[in-house]
């Protein structure tokens, strides 16, 4: 198909998408990320780390919840936050909503933890786009946000 042709571009930009998340979301890219800023944890749970520090220390995620969203088992999420929490990076409390049910926040260390790989993160992202303009990089953002949303599907 020609360059030029609007479903050749999709394609493309499917493959590119579909790359970037496979490689950003690999468990040896993650561990290699936090290694570099001194998070001493396991690659595979760097993700786990990551997402509980999005959801803000007001609000907490049910492990659940995050099981979910990893796309991981109950056991093998059990796990990993046995292993964040022994580590002293992840601590569960009593929902307030729910008196059945734990919520999983950051500690200090794992919101040092959190920002540091939120740091390494810009950093490879600012690397990335060095030879962008800031209205291409809105551009991106931009069209990622579109594709995030579920009302873009169909």
């Amino acid at each position: 198909m020609p360059a030029n042709n609007p479903e050749n571009a999709a394609a493309e930009l499917l493959a590119a998408i579909v790359g970037l998340v496979s490689n950003w979301t690999a468990s040896v890219t993650q561990g290699s990320i936090a290694a570099e800023v001194g998070v001493d944890i396991a690659e595979g749970d760097v993700r786990a780390l990551y997402l509980i520090g999005q959801r803000g220390s007001g609000m907490g995620v049910r492990p659940a919840e995050l099981a979910d969203e990893l796309r991981l088992s109950r056991p093998t999420m059990s796990k990993a936050l046995a292993r964040l929490t022994a580590a002293g990076l992840v601590m569960k409390s009593q929902s307030a909503t729910d008196a059945r049910s734990i919520t999983l926040s950051l500690t200090d260390e794992g919101e040092a933890a959190y920002a540091r790989l939120v740091g390494a993160g810009v950093r490879i992202v600012e690397e990335a786009t060095a030879q962008l303009s800031t209205a291409e990089i809105r551009t991106v953002t931009g069209v990622a946000m579109r594709l995030l949303r579920p009302e873009t599907h169909g």
